[in-house]
């Protein structure tokens, strides 16, 4: 890798919380979906914004449960602006993919699009871009692994895909936190969740209103 890759691939895992953060003040100024006129006067109907909030929450919560599980596993937890890790991690869900944690982002992102676009071509554009941003960071940390452990890394990517799990194997190995220890440490991730869904909840209800 060339210099210049090398500069560029730092500056895109420094920032990547800033571009995250950009991809949603864009996604804030499109125009919500709204609730149906007739919502809670004529029965329960479903339509394109129901749809995309029920499909948000079940992203919500599966990748809340992957986030937790992962975090069990990989001891201290920090939000480095560079790429540390004391030891490779091959338990728990690194066991079965490689990158668990860019998984829970990009489901968390998919679920915020659904909430704030329903069920429309309008959530396509947004969900190309942050899965190609995603990619793009495991790839990096991916080269970063492989450097600074070698064989050791490439003799566990080569049976451990990127993002497509692989049927779990017979090996247990306890967590180093329990789960309401790891949910806590990620508390900046739950606040930050909860603050943007707020911000929806509120562009939405001031649509629906106007």
């Amino acid at each position: 890798m060339s210099s210049t890759e090398c500069g560029f691939s730092a500056l895109l895992y420094r920032f990547r919380g800033y571009i995250l953060g950009f991809f949603a003040i864009v996604l804030v100024v499109v125009p919500p979906s709204i609730f149906p006129k007739d919502f809670g006067a004529n029965g329960f109907q479903i339509d394109g914004c129901i749809a995309g909030i029920l499909i948000a929450v079940l992203l919500y919560a599966v990748s809340a449960l992957l986030r937790v599980q992962s975090r069990r596993f990989i001891g201290e937890h920090t939000r480095g602006h560079v790429h540390a890790a004391d030891k490779l991690v091959t338990v728990g869900p690194y066991s079965r993919v490689r990158h668990p944690l860019y998984i829970s982002n990009t489901g968390f992102a998919f679920g915020i699009a659904f909430f704030h676009l329903g069920v429309s071509l309008w959530i396509l554009p947004f969900m190309f871009v942050v899965a190609a941003f995603e990619i793009t960071l495991s790839r990096i940390e991916d080269r970063f692994l492989e450097q600074k452990f070698g064989d050791v890394w490439r003799a566990w990517a080569a049976k451990t895909p990127a993002f497509i799990p692989r049927p779990c194997d017979s090996k247990h190995v306890l967590p180093q936190r329990t789960f309401c220890q790891a949910f806590f440490a990620d508390s900046s991730t739950w606040l930050w969740l909860l603050f943007c869904n707020l911000l929806l909840v509120l562009r939405k209800v001031a649509v629906f209103y106007v």
